[in-house]
């Protein structure tokens, strides 16, 4: 499942539009071209496939792939550090399906 992300950098300049791939309740992988470093804390926002609600978390760069192998994709590993508890208990719902 793949999930479209925007993101503001810790600097809150400018939008950054990732897509998700394995979403889970503590985090995500953000397939990027563009790359933070670990560490870099992020402001982000995206919507499950079927749920209208608009989920709000803030994440930190855990790890990234800058040398990707052979079809994997570049990006970056985010843990979600804050996120509401109702984000959270729909993202569960949602996943366990």
């Amino acid at each position: 499942m793949t999930v479209g992300f925007t993101a503001t950098d810790a600097s809150g300049v400018g939008e950054l539009v990732f897509e998700g791939a394995d979403l889970s309740v503590g985090g995500t992988f953000l397939k990027a071209d563009l790359l933070l470093e670990q560490g870099e804390r992020l402001s982000l926002q995206f919507q499950v496939p079927g749920v209208p609600r608009v989920v709000r978390a803030e994440g930190r760069v855990r790890w990234v792939r800058r040398f990707p192998a052979e079809l994997e994709p570049g990006g970056m590993g985010v843990e979600f550090e804050s996120i509401a508890e109702e984000d959270r208990s729909m993202l569960t719902r949602y996943l366990s399906r």
